[in-house]
């Protein structure tokens, strides 16, 4: 168990120094898996996971149906449709990432982080 925790530990941190990668950076990855921060200014506003970088980037984030972020930026009334989500994300945002072994090591490190950091669009 302690060492699954350094591994966590370890893989956070690598996450929270990462170099910052746009939008389109992280759409043009294929089939890896991993954890992303999505960064307005310097402020963490959302965290989540993905099996496959260039789906959840390249077609997911672009849909209030397929991704519920979408949808919470609509319903908070910041942007009234997916148009100007997507446009904010690719313009305002910046992404960092930590790719991961397995699905199961890609919930444990988004759990740990999303309780640590409280970003405001995962509490909605």
């Amino acid at each position: 168990m302690e060492e699954k925790l350094e591994i966590l530990k370890s893989k956070l941190e690598t996450l929270l120094k990462s170099n910052f990668m746009t939008f389109n950076e992280v759409a043009a990855l294929k089939d890896r898996m991993g954890v992303y921060l999505i960064y307005e200014d310097e402020k963490i506003i959302y965290i989540g996971k993905t099996n496959k970088f260039h789906i959840r980037f390249g077609t997911d984030l672009k849909h209030e149906s397929t991704h519920t972020l979408v949808g919470k930026l609509i319903k908070s009334e910041r942007f009234e449709d997916r148009y100007q989500v997507l446009d904010y994300f690719k313009t305002k945002c910046r992404i960092r990432i930590e790719f991961c072994e397995t699905n199961r090591e890609a919930e444990a490190l988004e759990g740990i982080a999303i309780y640590l950091l409280e970003p405001e669009l995962n509490k909605l």
